[in-house]
Formats: C-alpha cells, structure tokens, sequence
C-alpha cells in the first residue's frame, strides 16, 4: 500500500474525516481514480505552484461547437489524464461537449494492470 493520499469529497472537493474527525484515507487504485478526477476538475495552470497541471479546457471550452473537432477535445483530455503516471493506456473514452461543460467517461489501464472507471463532468 505504497499509494496513499487524504480522500477528498467528489462533490465538494474538501477534505474528508471519519467519525472520529480524522482524515480518511484512500490507497492503490482508489488514489489513481482521484487523481485523474482532480486533473479532469482543474484548468490548466490554475494552480500557481506548478502551472502544467490541469486540463487545457482553454483550448475547447467557451467556443463555437462547429469549430471544434471531436479530436482536438479527445486530445486535451488524453493529455490530462496521462498526467498520472500510473495510467499506461485509455481502454475507453466517451465525452460530450457543451459550450460550458465537458462530461467524460473513462477506462483506463494502469501499471499494474488493473483497470479503473470514473465519470467526471467538468
């Protein structure tokens, strides 16, 4: 169980604690999964400490739909989801495109060889 991190909230994204008001604990896969949540949620650069991580929604979001391809948005969330190292392959990806919102659906593979699912809508 070398892969630990705090479990944040899906919803909220705050910290959660058990009923003794310690922080809960997420391991393996469970980590993966939150982290590539976490990316899909935040814009590229959006935090000051390190300015690469996040998602490129600039380049998709915000736009006119006929002039944005299926591909380039496929391409800003492959990019955000190879940023957790422990992700080797995308099995399967599904998305929709609204002019403020992005909904994806992911399977992917991990080092490991076990394989994760997570709904994000961002």
């Amino acid at each position: 169980m070398d892969n630990m991190t705090l479990k944040l909230d899906e919803e909220t994204r705050d910290l959660v604690f058990d009923s003794d008001g310690s922080f809960q604990k997420i391991y393996e896969e469970d980590t993966i999964i939150q982290n590539v949540r976490n990316t899909l949620l935040t814009w590229k650069a959006e935090f000051f400490a390190d300015e690469t991580h996040g998602t490129d929604y600039e380049r998709i979001l915000g736009k006119n739909q006929n002039e944005i391809d299926d591909g380039e948005i496929e391409e800003v969330i492959r990019e955000a989801i190879f940023q957790e190292p422990s992700v080797t392959r995308i099995d399967d990806l599904k998305f929709s495109y609204e002019k403020r919102a992005v909904e994806v659906t992911v399977i992917a593979t991990l080092e490991n060889g076990e394989k994760i699912k997570l709904e994000v809508t961002a």
